[in-house]
């Protein structure tokens, strides 16, 4: 899956310069949670610095050789009737979804299976590949094999190829009750060049394993409510509105925005 996209820039955090650091280790040792509670807020960058500053309790940022914000390319798989996007789309209770992420800053990627129950509950799997495939149009024999693990994916594994490429880059803190991770420069590529994108704002998602935690309190106290948002299902649906989108149609009048194809010549592979 080649996309004509030009490459997201690291840009500098200001409002994570001053927070306390955290290792990746600790990170996962008190708040893997791969089973959790997902609420996610699009925050535009000064209300989301007035929402830090009000929390009695700064958290801690994760920091990884000195780095405190990371690229990720992430390639979504559906089937050719775009199977997963609808499950979402008419919010059937049980559905999945597919990616291979991509680690820019560690050249490593996994292949991911989200899984989502009747309860609300997300479960994430992950395996990391030995062969690194961001963009890749087919999942590789071994994320073919780890995919079709699932009995709720089973035969639907083998039609699915590469649907929709998402570029972004995220910061990762820790509170005493959550993990958040904050995303900038969020992107959806389409294979052919067009790419639907929220611009400035964030998106700020709240990981926890029940009730909500502080920063989810913090952000209703500043009128900010939990948003209908999914970088794939949302992207994907600006760049093809014939496809179902009543339920994300709030979050695409007022945040998304599609760019037209960049011009061949400066196409570059997803995920270089």
């Amino acid at each position: 899956m080649t996309t004509a996209v030009s490459p997201v820039v690291a840009s500098a955090l200001p409002w994570a310069e001053d927070l306390d650091p955290v290792t990746l280790d600790e990170l996962n040792a008190t708040a893997a949670l791969q089973q959790r509670v997902d609420r996610k807020y699009i925050v535009d960058l000064d209300l989301w610095e007035t929402v830090l500053a009000s929390l009695d309790a700064a958290p801690r940022v994760l920091e990884i050789g000195g780095k405190r914000i990371f690229s990720y390319v992430s390639t979504y798989y559906d089937t050719p009737d775009w199977d997963t996007y609808r499950d979402a789309a008419h919010r059937r209770p049980s559905r999945y979804k597919v990616r291979t992420r991509t680690y820019v800053d560690t050249a490593t990627a996994a292949i991911e299976v989200k899984l989502r129950s009747r309860t609300g509950d997300t479960v994430k799997h992950r395996e990391f590949l030995t062969t690194p495939m961001p963009g890749a149009d087919n999942l590789t024999d071994q994320a073919l094999a780890f995919v079709q693990g699932f009995p709720s994916i089973g035969a639907h594994a083998g039609s699915l190829s590469a649907a929709l490429t998402t570029r972004y880059q995220r910061t990762t803190l820790l509170t005493a009750d959550a993990r958040v991770t904050v995303d900038s420069a969020v992107q959806g590529v389409a294979a052919d060049g067009r790419v639907a994108s929220f611009g400035d704002r964030l998106i700020v998602e709240t990981k926890s394993t029940s009730r909500a935690g502080v920063v989810d309190r913090a952000l209703w106290h500043h009128h900010v409510r939990p948003a209908k948002v999914s970088k794939y299902c949302t992207t994907l649906a600006a760049l093809h509105p014939d496809l179902p989108h009543n339920r994300w149609s709030r979050t695409l009048r007022g945040h998304v925005s599609v760019v037209p194809p960049v011009p061949a010549s400066a196409a570059v592979p997803a995920g270089q």
